[in-house]
């Protein structure tokens, strides 16, 4: 879209009014800034449209951009129709070149393999540290002579403190996965 009619922007809230106007003659979504300062002038009315379309359509960065803003004297709104449909136009137009100006980003595959892989990894090397230790309190658990002194009650209690501890281990390895996990 080269030249658009100025009468063409007039319909529509002050909101749209701006976003049109930047897109008509900037071919951009206006920036914070921008917004606010001619938001300002446009809340003045008919007189602040005008004013807004002359000071952004002679821009410099208009100018450079090559569009342009065509604004008759007198100015008055189009049609409805003719207007939406060139608002319309002018957003779909915006919204095609965000698309195709959108990097390519990579597959989820291709960001997940390599996290997987590890995840992977590390879960085997788990496994194989629990087998060791579920052997090892196997061992421990084996019945065995007691000393002739022995307490029965304090043998279960460190058994248990040994489960306990193993078990403690193996969340915060888990939760320290987890987080990792995309």
């Amino acid at each position: 879209m080269n030249a658009i009619r100025a009468a063409d922007l007039l319909i529509g809230s002050d909101h749209d009014f701006l976003v049109n106007l930047y897109l008509a003659a900037l071919g951009r979504w206006p920036d914070e800034e921008g917004y606010s300062h001619f938001r300002d002038i446009i809340a003045e009315g008919q007189a602040g449209r005008v004013r807004a379309l002359h000071i952004i359509s002679g821009s410099p960065e208009a100018q450079k951009l090559g569009r342009r803003v065509v604004i008759d004297d007198p100015l008055v709104p189009s049609e409805p129709d003719k207007a939406l449909a060139t608002q319309l136009s002018l957003r779909t137009e915006f919204l095609h070149r965000q698309i195709g100006a959108a990097p390519a980003h990579p597959a989820p595959v291709q960001i997940t393999q390599p996290l997987v892989r590890e995840l992977r990894s590390e879960l085997t090397a788990l496994r194989q540290e629990m087998r060791e230790r579920l052997a090892q309190l196997s061992a421990e658990i084996t019945p065995r002579p007691l000393p002739p002194m022995g307490d029965p009650s304090r043998m279960a209690d460190q058994l248990h403190e040994a489960l306990a501890l193993a078990e403690a281990r193996m969340e915060l390895r888990i939760r320290a996965l987890e987080k990792r996990l995309p």
